[in-house]
């Protein structure tokens, strides 16, 4: 039996192995990861004798990001081990299935996409009355533009599946007895944590960044309960993520 399955976790549940605490302090770990990691990096900047040392960390995101991957990553480490499962055991990954599995991932991306957009073009309209949003990423040297592209989205993509799907929905689903509910709860908390990643202190670009994602939450929950794998959902989420970064970070410094 997968050791994340629905059946998997009512056993751990009847046993005492899975309770309340668990998902109860993951909820909003990874938006405490990501105050942390972006003060971190404005402390750096603020010795560097930056005069905005917060506002200047905000375009790091790429770079830092993995710093809020690693809390996440260790948090869910020790939360797993509790239950007596793997942290791996959250990714559902099958040998036999990889093939199918990345090629689900790409066919994923223009389905995600019309979720993604139409949820920024909703948002950008209600807050700021028009359709065109307001962008998250800023400028950075090479280096880090390439970190972002090349490594920051994959552990960025499935540190993200792991903790809203593969832990949080998977286990809402089972403490709550109801599927609704879990998506209800998930999606609202993987939303509002874009409003800390970067935490700009703008309320109408942090309730941009609230409800942009929500369309996106909900389906994206909605398969992964369905198909209780993460890997073609992780593809299709650093796929997304990179082309953002790409397009938006460094492409403009090759031009240049």
């Amino acid at each position: 039996m997968n050791p994340n399955s629905y059946y998997a976790l009512v056993r751990r549940q009847d046993a005492g192995t899975l309770t309340w605490r668990g998902p109860a302090l993951m909820l909003f770990a990874r938006a405490a990861c990501a105050v942390g990691a972006q003060a971190l990096v404005a402390g750096v900047l603020a010795l560097r004798s930056s005069p905005t040392p917060w506002h200047d960390a905000e375009p790091w995101l790429p770079v830092y990001g993995t710093l809020i991957d690693a809390g996440c990553l260790a948090l869910l480490w020790r939360l797993t081990r509790r239950e007596g499962i793997r942290l791996f055991d959250l990714v559902g990954f099958e040998r036999t299935r990889l093939v199918s599995d990345a090629l689900l991932g790409l066919a994923l991306v223009p389905a995600c996409l019309v979720f993604i957009l139409g949820g920024n073009y909703a948002a950008g309209w209600l807050l700021y009355g028009t359709l065109t949003p307001a962008y998250l990423f800023g400028p950075l040297p090479l280096p880090a533009a390439l970190y972002g592209v090349l490594i920051w989205p994959f552990i960025w993509g499935l540190t993200e599946q792991m903790t809203y799907n593969g832990y949080l929905a998977a286990r809402f689903q089972v403490l709550r007895r109801s599927t609704s509910l879990a998506v209800v709860i998930v999606a609202f908390v993987w939303s509002l944590q874009h409003a800390f990643m970067p935490l700009t202190f703008d309320a109408r670009f942090m309730a941009f960044r609230l409800l942009s994602p929500l369309p996106q939450s909900v389906f994206i929950i909605l398969l992964y309960l369905r198909l209780r794998r993460l890997v073609p959902l992780a593809i299709a989420h650093a796929l997304m993520d990179g082309a953002s970064v790409l397009i938006g970070v460094l492409l403009p410094l090759i031009r240049v």
